[in-house]
């Protein structure tokens, strides 16, 4: 009797044993799937995220190529109309007649129309500080703008007036010189064309550090 329960106590434990053993094997293995099947899934997300970085910073360098483009072009625009601008208000009165008036007046319009609507297109790749201050300043802009085509009309109309006869609108050089200094003076005592070139150079400034924080 003892011997059998004994046998049978031997072959139940045996029995246990093995399925344990399998229970523990494929326990293991699901474990390790499990594990495989996880780094398989970080490892994609990694990818995924790797790639989709490389996206961003490629978009990322190309906005600021397209930045850069944009502003050396404002840049070199403001260049020339702060020269336009200085050559009608910032030099020595006196100095210049009629026609070199006309034609700086001319310039002064065409490039600072080209000036702005420079800005207008490339508005997009600006940083918020050069698009506040340029619509700060586009009001003065304009009045001088108006100021001028209201000078080139009436210097205009003062030849046609004179069919041309420059004898009959100013007796001597130095009248026409006179004349056309008095009118610039006049124009001068307008806070707008006073601004203007301070709102230029302010523009130019902070261009110049947008470029300095780039480096």
């Amino acid at each position: 009797m003892n011997e059998l329960l004994k046998q049978t106590l031997n072959e139940y434990f045996s029995d246990f044993k093995k399925y344990h053993l399998i229970i523990l094997i494929c326990f293991a293995a699901l474990i390790a799937l499990l594990q495989i099947l996880q780094t398989y899934i970080l490892s994609t997300k990694i990818e995924k995220f790797k790639a989709q970085l490389k996206k961003s910073e490629i978009r990322f360098s190309k906005y600021n190529e397209l930045q850069i483009s944009a502003l050396r072009k404002i840049y070199h625009q403001l260049a020339t109309f702060q020269l336009a601008n200085n050559l009608i208000f910032n030099t020595d009165l006196n100095s210049f007649g009629h026609t070199k008036y006309k034609t700086r007046i001319n310039e002064w319009i065409r490039i600072y129309v080209e000036c702005s609507s420079e800005f207008a297109r490339e508005k997009i790749l600006l940083t918020q500080e050069i698009k506040t201050l340029f619509s700060q300043t586009i009001s003065d802009f304009e009045d001088v703008k108006k100021i001028l085509i209201d000078e080139k009309h009436n210097l205009d109309y003062y030849e046609m007036e004179h069919s041309g006869n420059w004898n009959l609108m100013y007796d001597l050089e130095e009248d026409e010189l006179y004349s056309i200094g008095l009118k610039i003076g006049k124009l001068k005592e307008k806070s707008s064309i006073n601004n203007s070139d301070v709102h230029i150079r302010l523009l130019r400034e902070k261009i110049e550090e947008v470029f300095q924080k780039m480096e």
